[in-house]
């Protein structure tokens, strides 16, 4: 457990960590040092840094940030990829900003994520999307899943490879190492907060005429909350859907607030009889 963003709310946080301790987990907590001033400035940055370099080579199987917030994508410009091709793949849970470490760590290494709720968050409380991750946790791969989808859309077989998480922080990656290059056979799953449903769409359109959308075998849009600008979801699902060839499909199994069912980054998924289902061995 290590704090690369945000710090959380530390009665809650050890709350649930004594919530995953009890399901068997041995969990060590690194957190970030009150003391090293803004995290986000040069001195947290380097802070931030360090803890999560020291959690990717410890000998464990998973990486729990505590919460999400701003400043994951500065840790990735300061990894040492070349060593880190060396170790074991840890699986990194979570969503929001550590989407753009998860996806980065599966663009570099190829190592799998798990898109899915974080003990520091509001969004973590005894619910079934909390119950489904601890048993994954604490059972071990293979893990298999599904996601329910919108019946109203209707499509044939599709299948790929699953990669997703926040939008917004998922388009900031276009252009660089941290997103791979050609996305053609993927299925891509994508939710956001407290976004412009306008801005949404001018990011739409970056991922179109970047050609990443070229191939894709499936879009699935998570919920979108608190969209701004007197919009609402169903308008953005319609004017996506107008700009898009491959088949888009809507889910509210996973987002930004709960539930947020967990989804394997780099799994094998197919799409079928408006359910999705994943497997990650």
């Amino acid at each position: 457990m290590l704090d690369p963003s945000n710090r959380p709310n530390e009665q809650a946080l050890e709350h649930n960590l004594d919530v995953l301790r009890r399901t068997g987990l041995t969990v060590d907590y690194l957190p970030c040092n009150v003391n090293v001033g803004e995290l986000l400035g040069r001195e947290g940055t380097s802070e931030r840094g360090s803890i999560l370099s020291q959690a990717l080579h410890e000998d464990c199987d998973y990486i729990i940030p505590s919460i999400g917030g701003y400043g994951a994508s500065d840790l990735i410009r300061v990894l040492n990829w070349d060593l880190l091709e060396s170790q074991n793949p840890k699986i990194v849970v979570g969503f929001s900003d550590i989407s753009a470490l998860q996806v980065a760590l599966y663009t570099r290494l190829g190592w799998p994520a798990l898109h899915g709720p974080v003990p520091g968050s509001r969004v973590w409380e005894e619910a079934p999307d909390i119950d489904l991750l601890l048993s994954m946790l604490s059972r071990g791969r293979p893990w298999i899943n599904e996601i329910k989808l919108d019946s109203s859309i209707q499509a044939d077989l599709v299948s790929g490879t699953l990669l997703g998480g926040c939008f917004s922080v998922l388009t900031n990656l276009i252009g660089t190492p941290y997103l791979p290059a050609s996305l053609s056979g993927y299925i891509l799953f994508f939710e956001d907060k407290n976004e412009n449903a306008g801005r949404i769409l001018r990011f739409w359109n970056q991922w179109l005429d970047s050609g990443l959308l070229n191939g894709v075998s499936a879009v699935v849009l998570g919920r979108f909350n608190n969209l701004h600008a007197g919009r609402d979801e169903v308008w953005l699902h319609e004017r996506l859907l107008e700009r898009t060839e491959c088949p888009v499909f809507v889910s509210e199994d996973f987002g930004h607030d709960g539930p947020n069912i967990p989804i394997a980054i780099g799994a094998y998924a197919e799409i079928s009889s408006n359910l999705l289902r994943w497997i990650l061995d």
